[in-house]
């Protein structure tokens, strides 16, 4: 049985937070309370969140034995921690998720101040078991 990990992450916007997995091919669940997350046997395990990942996405994808992935608020710093298991933290979830939202908050940022983007990586090489390198170029003529 994995244990699970609390990681800090900077995800402070539930939208982009769901953009991002959504770039990377998973199709989180938002809960209003906290459910717990299932280990790779389907057992309940302790730690809750709001937003879930299941496992069955992340075996399809990625990992093969993976745990539900879970975002909990965090209300004193708010921003979501990540939850993620052993197993897929060496497995890179965890970067593979921060990369994604880095990407997307980027993307976000720079198009609300008409930048136009030029990304070096398809959508659907973030996919890939693989993880690459992410270059963004940003332009904007004034």
């Amino acid at each position: 049985m994995s244990a699970y990990k609390k990681i800090k992450c900077n995800f402070v916007n539930k939208d982009s937070l769901i953009k991002a997995l959504k770039v990377i091919g998973l199709n989180p669940i938002c809960l209003e309370e906290a459910q717990s997350l299932r280990g790779y046997k389907n057992d309940i395990r302790s730690e809750k969140a709001e937003i879930i990942v299941p496992k069955e996405q992340l075996n399809e994808l990625f990992t093969g034995l993976s745990n539900d992935l879970g975002f909990k608020w965090n209300e004193a710093e708010n921003k979501y921690d990540m939850i993620c298991s052993d197993y897929d933290k060496a497995n890179k979830m965890d970067e593979r998720v921060i990369q994604a939202y880095a990407k997307t908050v980027l993307e976000e940022a720079l198009e609300e101040q008409g930048y136009k983007i030029k990304i070096n990586i398809e959508e659907s090489e973030l996919k890939n078991r693989k993880q690459a390198q992410i270059n963004i170029v940003a332009r904007k003529i004034v």
